[in-house]
């Protein structure tokens, strides 16, 4: 089977945040010279929502007439994200009602997931236009595209963690529970954290074996990874073990050092995560100029994380090297990611009480 590229922003010359209806069949090209399958992911700008409505028509087009096999559907990075993070600055903005049905009717045309984050707003507070966040979940999912949990705000992770799991409880309230109904985007990135996910720099390189080793020298547990990881990341895990959430983590090393991912695998269990390569390999996304630092990270020019440039190889690779089984590799590279492009939310005949 084909190595599935899931939440990708570019391959070959082709950042997928500026990508024209007539790239499409290039991009289909590449694909199958790699023998790839990809989910291209876009970072949205407000003045793109257009032309992003025009692609996703072609693409339907194209899909029907069987000529784009090795694209699976597309993912929405955004707007409504957190104020922090490493997204393209025009990437973050607040739709109005009318611009989030455009979005979400794209549901209709292969938009599989939309990033959002959870903690935002409460449920019943209002988006737009009258309407309670929960009316704009449902909105989405009533379309086919589910939420990718993720891009955190970060000042309140007790209010952060209690929203989330009340959208979690809310969607299969709503709608017919399955593991792939809610998503995440990055495991552990821009989210509020108790530890430390990743070791960057030479100064921090220096001291990440002393360090990593200290951290996972206690054994993870539903008791102890609230204190151990934080309210987020906790209430992200035992969603998962739930079987309510499944998360994406990144096995570049840089994102997410590569003993926390392995630590997290045999936490979850690889049949409940996808991989997600997050990697772009042009020097721009959404029109916003990157820089490449010396690990293999994309940086905004103010030297924020943009993406990676870690290939899907190379990170299978990073989980052999760490002991993780070939089954985990195959797992969370290509039977989840492909279950979960394969799962369409339907509403429940009778909705749970509340």
């Amino acid at each position: 089977m084909r190595p599935f590229l899931y939440h990708v922003h570019g391959v070959g010359r082709h950042d997928f945040s500026n990508l024209d209806p007539g790239d499409l069949l290039a991009v289909e090209a590449v694909a199958q010279e790699r023998e790839q399958d990809l989910v291209p992911t876009v970072f949205l700008v407000r003045d793109n929502l257009p032309s992003l409505v025009d692609l996703l028509k072609h693409y339907d087009e194209l899909r029907r007439a069987g000529r784009l096999p090795h694209i699976a559907g597309f993912a929405v990075e955004g707007p409504l994200l957190g104020p922090e993070g490493g997204v393209p600055r025009e990437g973050k903005w607040v739709p109005t009602w009318r611009e989030w049905v455009a979005l979400a009717e794209l549901g209709d045309l292969g938009l599989k997931y939309i990033v959002m984050a959870p903690d935002s707003l409460a449920l019943d507070e209002r988006v737009d236009g009258g309407h309670t966040f929960a009316e704009l979940l449902e909105l989405f999912y009533d379309h086919g595209t589910r939420i990718a949990l993720g891009h955190f705000h970060h000042d309140d992770p007790d209010r952060s963690a209690q929203r989330t799991r009340d959208v979690v409880a809310h969607l299969h309230a709503t709608y017919e529970p399955s593991p792939y109904l809610v998503l995440t985007d990055h495991l552990y990135n821009d989210m509020p954290r108790t530890f430390t996910h990743a070791w960057r720099t030479p100064e921090e390189r220096a001291r990440r074996d002393a360090e990593v080793a200290e951290f996972l020298r206690s054994p993870w547990t539903p008791q102890n990874v609230a204190d151990l990881l934080g309210p987020v990341p906790a209430v992200l895990l035992e969603t998962t073990r739930e079987g309510l959430v499944t998360p994406c983590l990144n096995f570049d090393g840089l994102h997410v050092d590569i003993e926390v991912c392995r630590r997290t695998v045999e936490y979850l269990g690889a049949e409940r995560l996808v991989a997600l390569t997050d990697h772009i390999e042009v020097s721009a996304m959404a029109s916003e100029k990157l820089w490449l630092d010396p690990t293999g990270l994309w940086r905004r020019q103010d030297g924020v994380v943009a993406a990676g440039s870690t290939d899907f190889e190379q990170q299978r690779a990073n989980m052999r090297a760490v002991g993780l089984p070939e089954e985990a590799v195959e797992a969370v590279f290509d039977t989840v990611p492909r279950a979960v492009m394969a799962f369409v939310p339907r509403r429940r005949l009778q909705p749970e009480p509340a």
